[in-house]
């Protein structure tokens, strides 16, 4: 059976400009005539039809999708994830429902042992090590999408976490040699952990000694203001500090602004960035970022996930997102000569 990825490809599109064409939003998209002409050819060659679950001698049923969407510390990565859902709903061919059912992180285990599916597809957001764990020893009844994680027979979309933390890593060697505070998360959260660990790994290539250099913040950006007024006081400042949470370096930004640092010149600050980039680009001075490009992961996991649900993708189905880094005063790209 035809998917919208299909066509796509054999397009040359992407999976959301067919959604929009083939659901009749094409011109209000402004995607020209000749590129409708051709996915709707392409449709029509690939036999593909929106097609979805029936009830019983009825009309069709609309899908639900299960988003089960963690309860804490996910508040900056909130609007990437609405705007991505928001994208990918605004796109659909098909109709469908959202349940969002809010899970504390490892301890999903235990709610989906409490609750039967009932849903057409589930898609789960920033599971951690115990989740998984769970998940992988016991596979779901019905299809189901994981964000920003992967596991054999699961559907996914992921950024590339390794490249994340070398892209950060490689800013910071370039511009501070040596000289780099690494800044890391207090608890072991599953990518944030594993992009920090790579970051020190990269480093260490580099000749970086981490002692003395590496530094423990929760992950609020209260707690980076705190942690950057004690690197002004003490002075204790190098000349890059490498966040591996962008809101602890939005607090660290906000800290040296008010005790006279240059950032940008005296210290750059950069960091790893699942946020919303219209608030860096605001931040004072604007913060060099590695942008995770979380609302093209919702987007494209829940594209997915409707796709299981209407049964226009019948196998699990990984994609894999290149992060990027984003420049901007706080720790301006360095031209090699």
């Amino acid at each position: 059976m035809a998917t919208v990825y299909d066509i796509a490809e054999r397009c040359g599109v992407s999976a959301s400009t067919v959604s929009y064409v083939l659901s009749g939003q094409g011109n209000k998209r402004r995607i020209s005539a000749d590129t409708q002409a051709r996915v709707r050819a392409a449709a029509e060659a690939l036999h593909y039809t929106a097609r979805h679950r029936r009830r019983s001698g009825g009309p069709p049923a609309t899908p639900v999708i299960a988003v089960y969407w963690p309860r804490r510390d996910f508040e900056m990565c909130m609007p990437p994830l609405t705007q991505g859902l928001n994208n990918a709903l605004s796109a659909s061919p098909v109709p469908v429902n959202i349940s969002v059912r809010p899970y504390d992180q490892g301890y999903l285990g235990s709610l989906l042992q409490e609750q039967a599916p009932t849903c057409d597809a589930m898609l789960f957001v920033a599971g951690q090590r115990e989740d998984l764990a769970w998940l992988e020893a016991h596979p779901p009844a019905v299809p189901s999408v994981l964000l920003n994680r992967s596991l054999p027979g699961y559907s996914s979309v992921s950024v590339d976490h390794m490249e994340a933390a070398r892209l950060a890593a490689e800013h910071a060697v370039r511009c501070g040699g040596t000289d780099v505070t690494v800044v890391m998360n207090t608890v072991d959260y599953y990518g944030l952990t594993s992009r920090s660990e790579r970051m020190v790994e990269v480093l260490k290539t580099h000749g970086w000694d981490p002692a003395g250099r590496t530094l423990y913040c929760a992950n609020r950006v209260d707690d980076g203001y705190e942690l950057g007024r004690e690197l002004a006081r003490t002075e204790r400042l190098t000349q890059v500090i490498l966040c591996s949470y962008d809101m602890v370096g939005f607090g660290i930004l906000s800290a040296l602004h008010e005790a006279g640092v240059r950032v940008g010149e005296e210290v750059q600050v950069l960091a790893i960035s699942a946020g919303p980039q219209r608030l860096f680009a605001r931040s004072c001075p604007p913060m060099t970022v590695v942008d995770l490009r979380i609302r093209e992961i919702m987007e494209r996991c829940l594209t997915m996930a409707i796709d299981l649900a209407a049964g226009h993708l019948t196998q699990p189905r990984s994609l894999l997102i290149q992060p990027e880094i984003v420049y901007r005063q706080s720790a301006p790209r360095r031209v090699e000569v």
